[in-house]
């Protein structure tokens, strides 16, 4: 029988660990407590905010609905082929369990998205993403109760309409469905990505000339751990705001002022800005609204410095929004969603 519980305080369900209260809560554990869940929808009150692990929610004030804590455990090898592995993960695994058990059973594909908050049912929904790799590289098939019919439906990775940091479930589906778990398709063979970010240069700085699944993933969550603030240590959400997203004639108009400009290309037409060079660029490291602050070591990571409200946060983040766009005319989007 599910259990309700009144003015829970959200400060410990939140990576950012700030302070608010949900006027009801449910915790969902099973399939059941889904179907007795939605089965109680027109007396359950509105709005209803689905939360997973909580690394990409910012809560900018009581919740004047109910919070629903999706909470399903469990792993499972369901099948295999010649060439690859079909690992079944309820939506309320920790993303970086997930991760841990592909490392431990040699599972390539997924290595590279080590270290990253989160839950697997969150991860479709963001298309979440680090150092070359996104999670529609490994999703094969995505599984969700629509929220008005009690139906069970199935999606496959094509029809999800993956782009960065985009899904349907943040579009046509939004609000619309509960993700239960996700199928993901792991290969049997390393095809290891190394280009991005300083990966190579970390493993040859090791002596390590033919690294292994376990090497890869080690050496990215070192190099995370160097850039990015631990959660547990001082509240984030990690990365922000989304790089953004401009076409070559934009990137050469900004080459005039600013020539060292971080840019990737992503197709003939456009380029992908490092948000974070923006950010820092513009001078905004460890600039501070209230507890709230610009990360010093990492542009693109907002902290909870010193018991900052949602609000507070915010605010900063409207402050750096407003900035990037007054002295770049580039406009940058949070990942992170404000509620």
């Amino acid at each position: 029988m599910l259990k309700l519980i009144r003015n829970k305080s959200l400060k410990n369900l939140n990576t950012f660990g700030v302070e608010a209260k949900a006027k009801n809560y449910y915790e969902l554990n099973s399939d059941i407590d889904i179907f007795d869940f939605l089965s109680d929808m027109d007396s359950i009150t509105k709005p209803v905010y689905f939360l997973g692990g909580g690394a990409n929610t910012l809560f900018t004030t009581n919740y004047k609905g109910t919070v629903v804590k999706i909470n399903m455990q469990g792993i499972t090898l369901m099948s295999q082929d010649d060439d690859s592995y079909y690992v079944e993960v309820n939506a309320g695994v920790k993303w970086d369990d997930f991760i841990s058990f592909c490392v431990e059973n040699k599972y390539y594909g997924a290595e590279n998205l080590v270290a990253i908050p989160g839950t697997v049912g969150a991860a479709p929904i963001q298309n979440i993403g680090a150092y070359g790799v996104e999670a529609k590289d490994i999703i094969y098939k995505v599984y969700y109760y629509e929220i008005d019919t009690f139906i069970f439906k199935q999606r496959d990775a094509k029809s999800c309409n993956f782009g960065y940091r985009n899904s349907i479930f943040k579009n046509e589906l939004k609000d619309k469905v509960i993700i239960t778990k996700v199928l993901f398709k792991l290969s049997k063979t390393p095809e290891f990505k190394l280009e991005y970010g300083r990966i190579n240069e970390e493993l040859q700085a090791k002596g390590i000339k033919e690294p292994s699944i376990s090497n890869i993933a080690q050496t990215i969550s070192e190099i995370r751990a160097s850039k990015l603030p631990d959660v547990n240590e001082i509240g984030n959400a990690g990365s922000f705001f989304k790089n953004p997203i401009i076409s070559n004639e934009k990137l050469n108009s900004l080459k005039k002022d600013f020539p060292n400009i971080v840019s990737y290309p992503i197709s003939d037409n456009e380029v992908k800005l490092a948000a974070g060079w923006l950010i820092d660029n513009a001078g905004l490291k460890g600039y501070q609204i209230g507890g709230a602050a610009v990360h010093q070591n990492q542009a693109l990571v907002l902290i909870n410095k010193d018991n900052a409200t949602g609000q507070e946060v915010l605010t900063l983040a409207e402050y750096i929004q407003k900035e990037i766009m007054q002295i770049y005319g580039v406009e940058l989007f949070a990942e992170v969603v404000f509620v």
